[in-house]
């Protein structure tokens, strides 16, 4: 099967490239022969919050794809019909790029989109619109939660609702825990409680700022990520790496935490929770749509009973009684491999056996 993958890959950075990059080798893994497709940009800088959309020492890739030039779009549609693909697979994550890639796929062949949300997070102006009108062109939405099977049902394609696969690629990076802790100002009594990626809104970083000023005196947030958000955040208790980890620096701040805490106040699923997996760290997370499903409560983390600072804290209390338990890191171990890449990469390849 010949599959052309439209997606940000590196240098790209951030989570989208790099489950493009894994999801294109593991497919490769499985007998396919894949096409990348990458960006030769993506946002326009007016409209990108953070320092770089490149790697640390990245340059822009000679990619087919472009986020916002409308005279390259007709250019790719004209590139991707001459590759004559057996199915383009297309990268979802945001209506910005809908027009290009409406008008860069050619409607004759074949297409299905890895869903990482169905709708924005965020108000986009005409983003619904937009979404709506990409994915209803799709042969097969795959998604990675129930709340996303849900809102891609009502759309018309085919859903296939697998799970977001761990991301195992950092264990071996950064500093190991006593270095990584000492290194983050964190004492022996400390009880660390890791916020990690970018700072948006609906992330929810001011809800785990106000649950730890009612926690003991020896909880700590670290936290690494930029911040796309008009606010200052600030605590006495509060580590904060305000920047993008390269990928090489990953490892240190989950080696030095105790707990991983999602305090989303929406989402469909987190790379930042496959992570977390990935490192054998429960995790303490807000009811919204997908997370609960990549904790066991009471075994592998806990699960807030709503998206407040007082719900946020008494998840996390209750987490804190067994997070440094040797038996709770082999109940995370053992979640963790119920998300396999190569489970998924195989599903989705029966998927696209149209």
């Amino acid at each position: 099967m010949r599959i052309l993958l439209q997606s940000p890959l590196p240098p790209f950075r951030g989570g989208i490239a790099q489950f493009g990059n894994r999801l294109m080798m593991e497919l490769e893994n499985l007998g396919a022969q894949v096409i990348p497709a990458n960006f030769s940009k993506l946002y326009p800088g007016i409209l990108f919050p953070g320092k770089s959309q490149l790697e640390e020492g990245g340059r822009y890739p000679r990619g087919i794809l472009h986020g916002y030039d409308p005279i390259r779009w007709v250019r790719t549609r004209g590139i991707l019909r001459d590759i004559k693909p057996d199915v383009i697979l297309t990268q979802w994550w945001h209506p910005f790029f809908a027009p290009g890639f409406l008008a860069g796929t050619p409607g004759e062949i074949p297409s299905a989109a890895v869903c990482h949300n169905i709708l924005p997070h965020e108000t986009v102006p005409l983003g619904n619109v937009l979404a709506r009108k990409f994915l209803k062109k799709q042969r097969l939405l795959v998604v990675h939660s129930g709340s996303s099977a849900a809102q891609a049902g009502s759309l018309g394609p085919s859903v296939l609702q697998l799970f977001h696969p761990i991301y195992d690629q950092y264990l071996d990076t950064g500093l190991k825990r006593e270095e990584a802790r000492k290194k983050l100002g964190l004492e022996k009594s400390h009880t660390a409680l890791l916020f990690f990626g970018l700072v948006r809104e609906y992330k929810g970083f001011d809800i785990l700022i106000r649950a730890c000023e009612s926690l003991p005196e020896n909880f700590r947030i670290i936290a690494a990520g930029e911040n796309y958000t008009r606010r200052d955040y600030s605590s006495p208790r509060l580590t904060w790496e305000k920047g993008f980890i390269p990928d090489s620096n990953v490892g240190t701040w989950f080696n030095a935490a105790d707990i991983v805490v999602l305090p989303y106040r929406s989402a469909s699923q987190s790379g930042i929770a496959q992570i977390a997996l990935a490192f054998r760290k429960p995790m303490v997370l807000t009811p919204v749509g997908g997370l609960p499903e990549t904790v066991d409560e009471g075994r592998t983390g806990t699960i807030a009973s709503d998206t407040t600072p007082e719900a946020l804290a008494d998840a996390i209390r209750k987490c804190a009684l067994f997070a440094g338990n040797s038996e709770t890191g082999s109940a995370v171990e053992a979640k963790a491999a119920e998300f396999s890449w190569r489970t998924y990469a195989s599903r989705l390849m029966e998927a696209l056996e149209w």
